[in-house]
Formats: C-alpha cells, structure tokens, sequence
C-alpha cells in the first residue's frame, strides 16, 4: 500500500519504467502509441529532453488494467 505521498510523487521514464517491469524503450514505445500509462500533461522532467512524468497512481492504475502477457487483445469478442 502506497502512503499519499508515494501516490502523488512524479517519476519519470526510467523509475516507471523499472516499477512496471519494462524497459525504458518499451515504456516510451506505449506511451507514444497511447497504449500506456497516462502521463501527467502540467508536468515535465527536468533535463536534456523535455519527458513526461507519470503518478505512483496512475502507474497502478494501468499496471492493474493490463490484459497480461499472452491475451489476444486483437480479437473482438465475438456475440454469437
């Protein structure tokens, strides 16, 4: 469980990155396709290049919502 401090603390692509279990490049990849976490649009990591941030939250948020490896996601449920 996560104090509100952790919930509300802005990490960037790498510590996202190692939390979700992914490589920084596959983080950034999803993010770009909108299919990962949704970063935090009023903030923005200090440095070279200007990254988004991302929420202890919403990192949960996605982690808890992904389908898991191996699901078909391309196949739509089919009404017979």
């Amino acid at each position: 469980m996560t104090t509100q401090d952790e919930a509300t603390e802005f990490v960037g692509y790498g510590p996202a990155a190692e939390y979700l279990g992914l490589k920084r490049n596959t983080l950034s990849s999803y993010v770009a396709r909108g299919i990962g976490p949704e970063a935090n649009a009023d903030r923005r990591a200090e440095g070279q290049y200007n990254l988004p941030v991302f929420t202890r939250d919403s990192l949960e948020a996605w982690k808890a919502a992904r389908p898991g490896q191996g699901a078909r996601t391309d196949l739509a449920s089919v009404a017979a």
